[in-house]
């Protein structure tokens, strides 16, 4: 019965290179996606336009 269940023994060394070189081409990716971005924006405004709601002419206020 034991022999049935019986898998081996566990990994002793566990290869590292597949999650490393994953994470490094995540972070170039990152870089590169960043980097173009970059030049694009560049050349276009950067002025932010800031919209404030307008009030209603039909609403009543305190002051009036």
């Amino acid at each position: 019965m034991r022999d049935r269940d019986d898998f081996g023994l566990p990994e002793q060394r566990a290869s590292t290179g597949l999650p490393l070189s994953i994470m490094l081409l995540s972070v170039l990716t990152i870089a590169v996606y960043l980097t173009v971005a970059g030049a694009f924006l560049d050349g276009a405004s950067r002025e932010v336009a800031t919209y404030t709601p307008q009030p209603a002419h039909g609403i009543l206020t305190a002051n009036e």
